[in-house]
């Protein structure tokens, strides 16, 4: 009875990890889309192989895992991982969808973050990571965000 109850506490841990990490960031990009018309914000969607590109993991560990980065960007932004792993695997449907995504929008390097405005309307792209720090990452985007308001 001590290991099934072990077991559980173990499984409810992971589970609110991951509860954590979906309430950041939608892995759905309709619903992103949706969610970005109803609160006037734009979309910052994410490309990634969470499990196998450097750069990818990278720039999650230094960049999108700060509170404060999510914090300042989601004034503005809805944020939407779209994940390409090869290690795990992703629901059929999910996989085909983030697919789709990627090939209407030209993504062939990882990471890619691409910004839009609510309807998926690209107007910045970002390709690749060098290390830049999370504050000049977080600085590139939002002066995007202002250049694009000058259009």
């Amino acid at each position: 009875m001590n290991r099934f109850r072990n077991f559980l506490l173990i499984a409810l841990i992971c589970a609110s990890t991951q509860l954590s990490y979906a309430g950041d960031y939608l892995t759905n990009f309709e619903t992103a889309k949706k969610k970005a018309t109803t609160e006037n914000k734009n979309l910052l969607v994410k490309f990634t192989g969470s499990d196998w590109c450097p750069p990818c993991i990278k720039l999650e560990k230094e960049v999108f895992a700060k509170k404060e980065f999510i914090e300042k960007l989601s004034k503005d932004f809805v944020i939407v991982v779209l994940d390409f792993p090869q290690k795990s695997k992703l629901p059929a449907e999910l996989s085909a969808m983030n697919k789709k995504i990627a090939a209407d929008y030209h993504v062939r390097n990882y990471p890619t973050v691409i910004l839009m405005n609510a309807q998926g309307k690209a107007f910045k792209s970002l390709i690749g990571y060098d290390g830049t720090s999370m504050e000049d990452y977080l600085a590139s985007i939002l002066s995007s965000l202002k250049a694009k308001d000058f259009r």
